[in-house]
């Protein structure tokens, strides 16, 4: 089993994508002996593009799947919710699943891994210290909370109280 780690994120109908986008990735991944657990949800603003601010988490699942098939399984769930893969990078966004992690590899084929922003974008980085925080990044070496401690940009970022619908494989992370 490897462990696979996502971002997820939307600008559009936020909580309606957000939530469908965690229950996509439950019902395809997780069992009860492989639960699909996540960060709380964090509200930031748009990098990159003037826009509506986005909701954001981290999750993570263990899995026997191969990185091109969850890759491709993460863009049918974003066809599926109306994400335009078309539009430019930095723009408004129903739904964006990303892959950031897929154990400790270290690849730029079938996708580059780990995800470049995750030493960058705070929405990325502080849910996923939340979540993993003795884990250590498979490049820089150093823990997600050591990164999150060091962390120096800008971006403004806050947790907001957030439910999602009863999942029975969901393990939520309740950090007050």
């Amino acid at each position: 089993m490897s462990k696979v780690w996502f971002g997820i994120g939307s600008n559009r109908d936020r909580a309606h994508y957000i939530r469908a986008g965690v229950t996509a990735l439950h019902d395809q991944f997780a069992s009860a002996q492989t639960p699909l657990h996540i960060s709380r949800v964090f509200e930031s603003e748009a990098v990159g593009f003037v826009g509506s601010a986005f909701y954001n988490l981290v999750a993570w699942v263990e899995t026997t799947e191969p990185i091109a098939n969850i890759a491709a399984y993460c863009k049918a769930i974003e066809r599926a919710h109306g994400h335009d893969s078309t539009k430019p990078r930095f723009s408004p966004r129903t739904l964006d699943i990303d892959i950031l992690l897929y154990d400790d590899c270290i690849s730029s084929n079938p996708i580059q891994l780990p995800r470049a922003e995750i030493l960058t974008n705070a929405f990325v980085l502080w849910p996923l210290a939340e979540l993993s925080p003795t884990v250590r990044h498979p490049v820089v070496g150093k823990t997600y909370a050591e990164l999150w401690q060091a962390y120096t940009g800008q971006q403004q970022l806050v947790p907001i109280p957030f439910e999602f619908d009863s999942l029975p494989y969901l393990v939520s992370t309740s950090i007050a």
